[in-house]
Formats: structure tokens, sequence, C-alpha cells
């Protein structure tokens, strides 16, 4: 997420001071522990598998369930399984180009980190190819930031991404440290994170006319999809352990011998236990009895609260259970839409801020076509994002055939599916219609139809 500061912490050429720089690195790794546990949480590294039980004969079972990774998967494959399409004046070098380095995957990966992070990290550079262009890479927010100025539109200053340097045996040797400024790229290295005298090893230009660092928001918190219900994820995990726990210690069970003894000492009550275990008979007095002591488990209610546990981590993360009853048999197009609302106020939310996103990058690519004198506007281009849904091709094909006579066939069309290309399918239909009267004729008359206009003017010359 964004560090913000005082644009005039810079110097007065627009650099970055060595003392500002450590600062902001100082700030950003304030945040690496809440990006290390959201990180963990979608791998499976959950709170449970760290449980320690006073006493290491019970069972200590250590269950997942892994809703994290669940409801960031689903998210962002509800949000960007459909590509990104782009229209407008220049669009097709633009696809050109976004098909060529996969822009599609680099979205995918790209909002992923945004749903598990809250934020998300794009660097764009130049290949380099005899014909450079622009490439795409993603950066961990893990190992990199952002620095905008304290303006209402906090414009950026700089970014900065840092890696370990270790050597063959892994041994940590200091930290590469790059800064991007709106026109050049500076390289340090750095002993230490806090040093304030890095060794300068490099500095290049770059053609962007911006910070070529782009921040990508999951919503105004710069939360994760799944952040908020980590409780819950928690307390779930417990009671599903805690339950084969249970199951475990009812295997277990005791069996108390009433008014009969096994022994007199230790020894003799030992041998006299095995007895019983392996020959399954115990002989009792008249007024002896022997019983199982068995822990009572309540199945309904447990259940109750791992219903209500699941309930809540959907409702609160706002990303239903697909496998739940709801979602089962033949619901109407309405009653689906009603079900997915919370997931398509989070796809909205989602939506909006990824297109701002995506705006800063045709605003990039526009600042580097404008150097080779290519005419391209990124204001040009409009952007267009869908839902990943199953459609339901029966019911749109029957609303286009009810609605004819009052709804233009192109509309009918579009509705069914805004995909077809309406120019192409009239001209394909016409051909058919032609071909099938054509057939209806033939089978009719005895003569050949697409000659009848030269049997006419042969007979004119008679």
């Amino acid at each position: 997420m964004a560090i913000i500061k005082d644009r005039d912490l810079l110097n007065e050429d627009g650099s970055v001071p060595i003392e500002l720089l450590t600062k902001c690195i100082e700030n950003h790794l304030a945040m690496i522990d809440r990006f290390d546990l959201l990180n963990k949480y979608y791998d499976g590294k959950h709170k449970i598998l760290n449980r320690t039980l006073s006493n290491d004969k019970l069972p200590n079972n250590k269950i997942v369930a892994n809703h994290a990774q669940y409801i960031s998967d689903m998210a962002t494959g509800y949000v960007f399984g459909v590509p990104v399409s782009y229209t407008g004046n220049g669009d097709k070098e633009l696809n050109d180009l976004f098909t060529n380095i996969d822009e599609d995957g680099h979205n995918n990966d790209l909002a992923l980190d945004m749903s598990i992070f809250g934020v998300a990290y794009e660097l764009m550079y130049m290949s380099d190819e005899e014909v450079p262009t622009p490439e795409l890479a993603i950066i961990s927010p893990r190992n990199a930031f952002l620095v905008a100025d304290n303006t209402v539109k906090h414009k950026p200053m700089f970014a900065v991404t840092y890696y370990e340097k270790r050597d063959i045996s892994d041994t940590l040797k200091g930290y590469n440290v790059n800064v991007y400024t709106d026109k050049e790229i500076l390289y340090y290295f750095f002993n230490d994170l806090s040093s304030t005298a890095p060794k300068e090893i490099d500095l290049d230009e770059h053609f962007f006319g911006e910070v070529p660092i782009i921040e990508y928001q999951n919503n105004k918190k710069l939360r994760g999809d799944f952040e908020g219900v980590i409780t819950l994820i928690d307390a779930y995990n417990l009671l599903q352990s805690d339950r084969v726990n249970d199951k475990e210690q009812v295997v277990d069970a005791l069996l108390a011998i009433i008014g009969a003894s096994l022994g007199d000492d230790e020894e003799e009550m030992t041998k006299t236990a095995k007895l019983l275990k392996e020959m399954k008979i115990i002989e009792l007095p008249p007024d002896g009895d022997a019983k199982w002591l068995v822990k009572q488990l309540n199945e309904t209610e447990i259940e109750v609260l791992k219903k209500a546990l699941k309930d809540d981590i959907h409702e609160f993360s706002k990303v239903p259970c697909l496998t739940d009853e709801n979602f089962v048999g033949n619901s109407s197009g309405i009653a689906m839409k009603y079900k997915l609302f919370g997931m398509e106020q989070l796809g909205k939310t989602k939506e909006r801020y990824f297109k701002r996103g995506l705006r800063q990058r045709l605003k990039l690519i526009e600042n580097v076509q404008k150097i080779k004198a290519k005419d391209f506007k990124a204001n040009d281009i409009d952007i267009t994002m869908k839902r990943s849904l199953p459609v339901d091709d029966e019911l749109l094909a029957k609303i286009a055939q009810e609605t004819e006579g009052f709804i233009s066939w192109e509309t009918r069309v579009k509705r069914y599916d805004p995909d077809i290309d309406v120019e192409a399918e009239r001209k394909r239909l016409d051909e058919e219609n032609q071909k099938n009267m054509e057939q209806k004729q033939k089978a009719f008359g005895s003569y050949d139809f697409k000659n009848v206009g030269n049997n006419k003017e042969d007979d004119l010359d008679e």
C-alpha cells in the first residue's frame, strides 16, 4: 500500500534522499508481518497447526479447512475469469501487444495478489528485443511499495523494490534495492536495510514518463478478501479438529469395574487387565458390575455450530459456498442473481479499482508510443470486464424468440450473446435462407432457377 510522504522531502532536483528511502523501507517492513500472515493462510498454514497440548497422550488433530484459498480463488475467478477486453481507436495494436505478453494470465495473477494481500504491484519495463516493446511483471507486496505525496490526489513520487541477496551457502549478504522515479531507475546495495550509506551500483533511464510501478487496490481499505474472517476460519478449524479428537477419545474408552478387584498390587492388576483384553471375559460377584466410561458426543449441536461458522465465513466474505443447497436445483435467473448479490457487490468494487490501475497502465503505454511517434491515446480505449457465470442458453433463446415483433432482430441477437458479430451473423443467415429457398424451389419445380434469367434472354434473341 502506498506510503504517504511530503513532496518537499525530495531533493531539489527531484531525486530521493537516502534518509527518506531508508525511512520508507522501515515503514514498509512494519507491514510485512501482515502480508506474511495472509500469504500463510492462503497456503493453508493456519493457526491450528501450531497448537500444542499440555498432555502429550491426548489426541491432537490439526485439521485445516482452507476457506481462505477458496474465497480468494472464487472471487478472482468470478471477476477475472473472462479476459478483459479493450475496444476503441488503436485497439488492434494494443490487443496484439497484450496477446504477445499473455496479459490475460498476468491479470489473473495480479488479481489473486489483490485478493490475498488487498493490494498488488505491477512493474512495466521495456523488452530487450531489437524493437523494444512494453512488458509486464508482478512484484509481491512483500517486496515492493509505492510512495505518494500527501496531496488529495496522492500522486506517486517514487517506488521501491528490494530483495535479499544470498551466497551459494544461503548466507544473507545484504539487500538489492531498486528505486523507480518518473525518469530513472537507481540500483543500490544495502548491507543492512537501516543503513544510511548504501553502495550505488547503477542507474538507468526509462521513457514511461511516470513511475513505472502501478499499485492495484482491492478496495478502499486495501483489505484482502478473507482477511476479515480469519478468526472465523480459526474457529472452524478448531471445531473440526476437536471433533476428531473426541472421536478418538471415544475409541479409547475406560472400563469401570464395580464390586471386584483386579489384583492386590500393580503387577497383578496389569496381568489381569491383559488377560481381560485377550480373553474378552470377566467374572464378577453377584453384586458386581462392569461398564464402559464413554464421552457423550452431541453431534446435532456440533453440526449446528459448524454450519453457523461456515455460513458466517461466506456471509462476511461475500463469497457464497456454491456447493450449498441454495445453489442446487433449477433456480431462475433472478433467484440466482439474488443469491450472488453480495458477491456481485464485491466484484463491482474490485472492477472499479482494477480499472483504475489499467488506466494507468495504458497511460504508460501511451507515453512510450509518443516517443515512437505513434498515435495512441489511452482515453480512446474502452475497458470492458465481464463476470464468469454459467449461462442459461435455453432461457435466453426463449426470450429472443418471444420478443420477436416488438424488439429488433439485432437487439435480440445481442441480448442472446453480446459477443456475436451481428453483421457477420446476418450475412450467414441471409446465405442460409437463400440456400433453403433454392432447395424448396427445386423440390417443387422442374427448371433451373439460377439460369432462368439467361433463358429469357435467349428467348428474346430468337
